[in-house]
């Protein structure tokens, strides 16, 4: 597997995966209210964080990122060449692709490379152009990936995150039922196996599909 440097020439915009309108919209509170302000902002950006731990990006709008891509074979005599059938990027999508440089040498899109946007790739053509294995030499790879808006499904993810722990505040969440009468009695929710964690099921269902593999 290639070693991949990635460095960010233009940091995104913003990492809030959602804003604080669209969270006072969801809980039914007024815009001109801001007594909340503080608390559902610091909600935000957890919910935020988390959420971008989980799915190992840095951000979700644009960037603009130069990967240094370093193939793995052997000194020479090459036993293993270490050619590779597709050059994978460290974050997808891909917006646009500004160079590619291999060696040293400038590749021109189309001609010597095909981009697979969608899923960030990077396949290599010959003089026919046919598709090839990529060379053990090192690579670079400047681009602007990321989405132009938050997609639909991550800020739901986050607005629910944040209503549950609204809706918890200032009580305990496992609580399940309270019987007054007689004397009271409760029963309390513990998450087990698959429900336990930062996150239940129904959050990282809409995140996975988002989730970047981690190139070492």
């Amino acid at each position: 597997m290639p070693r991949v440097v990635t460095t960010i020439v233009s940091a995104a915009s913003t990492t809030d995966l959602t804003s604080l309108s669209v969270i006072k919209d969801e809980l039914s509170i007024a815009t001109g209210d801001t007594s909340k302000d503080a608390t559902l902002t610091r909600y935000l950006k957890s919910a935020s964080a988390a959420v971008l731990q989980y799915v190992n990006r840095r951000a979700f709008l644009k960037e603009t990122i130069k990967d240094e891509i370093w193939p793995d074979h052997d000194p020479h005599p090459y036993v293993l060449s270490g050619a590779f059938e597709v050059l994978t990027l460290s974050t997808w999508p891909a917006i646009s692709v500004a160079s590619v440089t291999e060696d040293d040498t400038t590749l021109t899109k189309d001609v010597d490379y095909l981009v697979d946007a969608a899923r960030g790739r990077l396949f290599r053509l010959d003089g026919a152009g046919n598709t090839m294995l990529w060379s053990a030499r090192p690579k670079v790879v400047q681009y602007d990936a990321g989405y132009d808006t938050i997609p639909s499904d991550v800020e739901d993810a986050v607005l629910r995150m944040i209503t549950s722990r609204w809706a918890a505040k200032g009580r305990d969440k496992t609580l399940r039922s309270e019987d007054i009468p007689g004397v009271v009695s409760r029963q309390w929710w513990i998450a087990t196996g698959g429900e336990a964690g930062n996150m239940p099921p129904d959050i990282t269902d809409l995140l996975d599909n988002y989730r970047v593999p981690v190139l070492v």
